[in-house]
């Protein structure tokens, strides 16, 4: 970090006093060895007359720290006027060289840098001149014996102060200046920052005059003359009324801040409600005009309020005109089954092989079409905030249990192995027990859709604190994680789900997030391109809180997942 340049001036000013004083003392201490000898009298008599020359600068080093103060200063030109009167007098009057003594005091004055106090320290050593002067004419002061033997030590020194003195009254005179002129050119960038301000400024007086305008002001108010010359703030005004409550408005803000809606004459003449802000300033004040939004804020927000609630009415029509199409579909599936189911089961006797394939076809696809529409038909309900959760107390693994036994036939057939694990003890929940039961059996149908022959589908239940989680893991064909943020939104599927045949509606992990939502609770999916996908609800449901679950004593999902695979290989490589 650079240190600043030091201010030379203002250095030179801040000492001067100091300085100025101790070239007196030193011119007095110089002069001892030369006025000793001639002084007459006893030793305390020319000790006290030298001290006497000297102590006008020794209380003004004293006295430096309190010089702010007028007395101080008066004072102290007392001090140094009485020693010029006394050389004056010593040397016959002012016609000598003592005549210089009298600018001791306003040279003392300048050094301290108060330009009061040259005035009137100058004004009293005058006054002390012109008396001695008075004196002198009426022969009331003769000179004194060897006048100038006393006088000349001095001569040199009481050049130097005075000359230092006024020299540091120049340099401050000039530092001033300088300031001056510095904050002039600050003032000038001011005053044409103001003037070239986008934003509607303008300055008034106290009697409610505009003194200066921005360039916002004068788009807003187009019209403006371009000296504006005291022009009353009151002539903005659209009509009298306006006029008078803009006039009472500007006097106002030179006492007080305000802000208050009020008309001015805009853009073609016509009137404008605007907002002014105004906080006073020295003799007036300072304002900011906006034009007034809140009526246009309030029409968009009705306008945004009103295209909403058509957006809801909207998709609330979508949700229950597809619950009723769902339902009314739900009719002739249920007779398409139950025929088929009839024709399987040769409940009329035997049929064509043929027949008999059609007819396992025609009950398969039937039972797909009816889970699509059922899931159609839950998703529409929750869009539609119609779907009412029925809570009750249970243990979550007799919903796990039922879920996984529905699902086993299915994994089997597809060469999965499927695993559960509970956990230790009975973990009772208060929830809805269609909607956790649903929610398992999503998680397993998509497991098992998405794994190959050969694979493993693990279920593990787990409790976190007040939360119940469920988690649903498969060593399948995986999602890239840039598709799995994106997963879990209606009608929404993986790029994966155009590699298996058995395709739905993508409802099926949307549903699962809907209904945990509903408990509160929230879904994650973890899943990598070819290592598999876990899938976890987490549920706020439990009847009571328990600890956290302690990862490092139990297997996780994957883990589970390769033992089982291992398990299987085993199997099948013993029945070979």
């Amino acid at each position: 970090m650079q240190t600043p340049k030091r201010d030379i001036a203002a250095w030179i000013a801040h000492r001067a006093s100091p300085v100025a004083n101790l070239i007196w003392i030193g011119t007095v201490a110089a002069a001892v060895p030369v006025l000793w000898p001639i002084l007459d009298g006893p030793l305390w008599l020319k000790s006290a007359g030298l001290l006497a020359v000297a102590f006008p600068a020794i209380a003004g080093l004293v006295l430096k720290p309190r010089l702010d103060r007028a007395f101080e200063r008066f004072v102290l030109a007392m001090l140094w006027t009485s020693l010029a009167a006394a050389v004056a007098v010593s040397g016959g009057g002012v016609t000598g060289m003592g005549v210089l003594a009298f600018l001791l005091a306003p040279a003392m004055a300048a050094a301290n840098g108060d330009r009061e106090a040259i005035v009137k320290a100058g004004a009293m050593s005058g006054l002390a001149a012109l008396t001695i002067a008075g004196l002198q004419l009426t022969d009331f002061i003769q000179p004194q014996p060897a006048a100038v033997d006393y006088h000349l030590p001095f001569v040199l020194g009481t050049v130097l102060v005075i000359a230092y003195g006024f020299a540091c009254a120049a340099i401050r005179s000039i530092r001033a200046n300088d300031l001056a002129s510095r904050e002039a050119e600050h003032g000038r960038v001011r005053s044409r920052a103001f003037d070239a301000a986008p934003a509607a400024l303008l300055a008034c007086d106290g009697e409610g005059n505009i003194l200066a305008v921005s360039q916002g002001v004068r788009e807003l108010s187009p019209g403006l003359p371009r000296d504006l010359g005291n022009l009353p703030l009151a002539d903005l005004g659209f009509e009298d009324e306006d006029r008078a409550e803009l006039l009472h408005a500007a006097k106002r803000a030179a006492a007080r801040p305000l802000s208050e809606l009020l008309s001015v004459r805009g853009e073609r003449g016509i009137a404008e409600r605007v907002r002014l802000d105004a906080r006073p300033i020295t003799g007036g004040s300072v304002s900011v005009i906006a034009r007034d939004r809140t009526v246009e804020t309030e029409d968009a927000l009705r306008e945004a309020e009103e295209a909403r609630a058509g957006a809801l009415e909207e998709a609330r029509a979508k949700s229950q005109f597809l619950a009723s199409v769902s339902h009314e579909l739900r009719t002739p599936l249920n007779a398409i089954i139950g025929f088929s189911d009839v024709m399987k089961a040769r409940l009329f006797g035997p049929m064509p092989a043929r027949y008999a394939e059609y007819a396992d076809l025609i009950h398969e696809s039937g039972q797909h079409l009816m889970e699509l529409i059922g899931d159609v038909l839950d998703m529409s309900k929750i869009e539609a905030d119609s779907y009412d959760l029925s809570r009750e107390s249970f243990d979550i693994s007799e919903v796990v249990g039922l879920s996984v036994k529905m699902m086993r036939l299915q994994a089997e057939e597809a060469g999965l192995s499927l695993t559960v694990e509970p956990g230790d003890q009975p973990i009772l929940v208060n929830a809805d027990r269609k909607a956790l039961r649903q929610i398992m059996l999503n998680l397993l149908s998509n497991a098992v859709k998405f794994t190959p022959e050969g694979g493993a589908v693990v279920v593990m239940v787990r409790v976190s604190g007040p939360d119940l989680v469920l988690a649903v893991g498969d060593s399948g064909i995986g999602i890239d994680p840039q598709e799995a943020a994106r997963l879990g939104q209606p009608y929404r599927q993986a790029a994966s789900a155009r590699e298996v045949d058995n395709r739905g509606t993508g409802l099926g992990l949307s549903l699962v997030r809907a209904l945990a939502g509903l408990h509160g609770g929230t879904m994650s999916i973890a899943s990598a391109k070819g290592v598999g996908t876990t899938i976890t609800v987490t549920l706020p449901v439990l009847e009571q809180a328990r600890g956290q679950v302690d990862t490092l004593r139990r297997l996780d999902v994957h883990q589970q997942i390769e033992r089982a695979q291992e398990a299987s290989q085993s199997l099948a490589a013993g029945a070979a």
